[in-house]
């Protein structure tokens, strides 16, 4: 895993496998927008495997900034994916099937990457899984992603929800997450205003996270970033 500030958002090269937890919706939806405007403006293809109320957020906020969708759409160059939808497609009674992501995901992937070379996707189903606790399914994903990195050259970015972690497993789910992502954006917190109850949280968060730091670098030479205190 590889320390990562904001630019690994809009300028990732192919093999990037980036993970954010993000503390709130206002954070995800600036996190992916950078993403995935830099990524079109590029002229690359972008994939958004999103919930609809993230898919709602994101449009809003490409109107405010005058970007034509529908024009991307008609060229093929962005899809927008309901990730509830999809992973009801990958699921099967032992976890992701790997014929099912090679036909719903790999397949369509592959598909893009003959018009475009480079292809930015985003994916929420992880944070979907996580949700509903089923970690190790959240994980099976993720190395279903990072399999599909060794025969499609594309960057991904995935994000979990902080109020879906559990304070009582910080430790274990970051270590669990961060294990399958090469660059990791620290949490932000986008309103300084917040209760004492939150801001407790945030410090058990930010110790969990120094911990799992000291425990990478004990065996590698690359240490995950530093959250902002």
């Amino acid at each position: 895993m590889i320390d990562s500030g904001p630019g690994v958002l809009t300028d990732p090269i192919s093999g990037n496998h980036i993970v954010k937890v993000c503390r709130d919706q206002g954070v995800k939806v600036n996190s992916v927008a950078q993403y995935v405007v830099k990524g079109l403006s590029n002229g690359e293809a972008v994939a958004i495997i999103a919930r609809p109320s993230l898919r709602k957020a994101l449009m809003d906020f490409f109107v405010t900034q005058g970007l034509d969708v529908q024009s991307f759409k008609d060229q093929g160059q962005i899809k927008f994916l309901d990730a509830e939808f999809l992973l009801s497609s990958l699921w099967m009674d032992d976890g992701i099937d790997a014929e099912a992501f090679e036909k719903f995901v790999s397949d369509p992937l592959g598909v893009m990457k003959l018009k475009y070379d480079k292809i930015r996707i985003f994916g929420e189903m992880v944070d979907v899984l996580w949700q509903k606790g089923a970690y190790d399914e959240a994980m099976q994903l993720e190395d279903r992603w990072n399999d599909l990195f060794k025969k499609i050259e594309f960057s991904l970015l995935c994000t979990y929800s902080f109020s879906h972690l559990d304070p009582s497993t910080y430790d274990e789910a970051l270590e669990r997450i961060c294990r399958c992502h090469t660059h990791h954006i620290p949490l932000e917190v986008s309103d300084l205003s917040i209760s004492s109850e939150a801001n407790e949280l945030l410090d058990s968060f930010g110790l969990a996270w120094k911990r799992i730091i000291e425990k990478f670098n004990s065996f590698t030479s690359v240490p995950p970033p530093i959250p902002p205190a």
